[in-house]
């Protein structure tokens, strides 16, 4: 990384506190829950200090825009030490700081530098990473959620969220090669009908079988899922089926609306969690709306809701 402007996210307003004070307890899975929401948005018109405010304000803490100030909050951790939900600061000096950072587990971070265009998720492991990682600092009050009560039967699993399990499984590959055709047998590269089918078992422990995205669309029709053709109406870890590339304007989808050409996971938040080129960098996060995806978007949803 190189000083620069940094980070812009499409969020509103920019509001400067000169203290930090917490609402609430915020555990740390709550900031990087957060921070999670704001992967691929465009780095336009903001700063980095602006999406760790956001970040946190999503966890219910109030905190300044200013990288220096944050910077001086917190807890101080190593990076030895660094768990999902510190934050992460990058520059030469407290004085000239330059990026930010949200460690999201899995050895992931997710990095505000202007330079990259949006929101990108790294690996800590990333020379990038270590040589411009500054120090980082751990805003949770808490670490975990509160644990079960007493009364709670220790006979009794506790409730699994099938949905964040798929996006956490999804988002490990973030940055994963792309290859048509790619081996089922191991997870080095993925096309996206092999990644959709990964996320699924890595998730869930749900074979969606080996074929491609048309046979995952036969999958969820022939197990009952319930399909929706309004992307708008997809909850969290749906499977998500498009069109062949065509183009980026929308009437060039008007038409043959049902030849098959790609698949992704539905991550919430009007984006799709996928891969589908070389050139795109791997396994990646798009926003849908007012794009071809959205053009594309022929019908979604999830084996395991019917």
């Amino acid at each position: 990384m190189k000083k620069a402007k940094v980070l812009g996210l499409l969020l509103c307003g920019c509001l400067v506190f000169s203290s930090f004070t917490s609402t609430y307890a915020a555990t740390s899975d709550e900031i990087a829950n957060s921070a999670q929401k704001y992967i691929g948005h465009s780095l336009q018109n903001y700063t980095a200090g602006d999406f760790i405010h956001y970040t946190l304000k999503g966890a219910g803490i109030s905190s300044s825009t200013s990288l220096a100030t944050l910077y001086k909050q917190g807890t101080p951790v190593s990076s030895s030490n660094a768990k999902r939900g510190d934050i992460a600061f990058f520059g030469s000096s407290s004085s000239n700081l330059f990026a930010s950072g949200v460690h999201l587990g899995n050895n992931q971070i997710a990095v505000a530098y202007k330079p990259y265009g949006s929101v990108k998720v790294l690996s800590t492991t990333d020379t990038v990473v270590k040589n411009n990682l500054l120090g980082n600092r751990s805003f949770a009050t808490t670490t975990e959620s509160t644990p079960p009560s007493p009364t709670t039967s220790p006979t009794t699993p506790p409730a699994i969220d099938h949905k964040e399990a798929l996006i956490q499984a999804g988002l490990k590959y973030l940055g994963t090669p792309y290859e048509y055709g790619s081996s089922r047998a191991n997870t080095d590269t993925f096309d996206c009908s092999d990644f959709v089918r990964q996320v699924y078992l890595d998730g869930v422990g749900l074979d969606l079988g080996k074929g491609g995205s048309s046979s995952q669309y036969n999958y969820l029709i022939n197990t009952g899922a319930q399909i929706k053709t309004d992307w708008r109406q997809l909850e969290k870890g749906d499977i998500m089926i498009f069109m062949p590339y065509r183009g980026t304007a929308e009437s060039n989808y008007t038409t043959n609306r049902t030849a098959i050409g790609h698949s992704g996971i539905y991550m919430g938040d009007g984006k799709v969690l996928h891969t589908y080129s070389k050139d795109s960098g791997g396994v990646r996060v798009d926003s849908i709306a007012n794009r071809h995806w959205e053009y594309r978007f022929i019908a979604g949803g999830s084996p395991l809701t019917k």
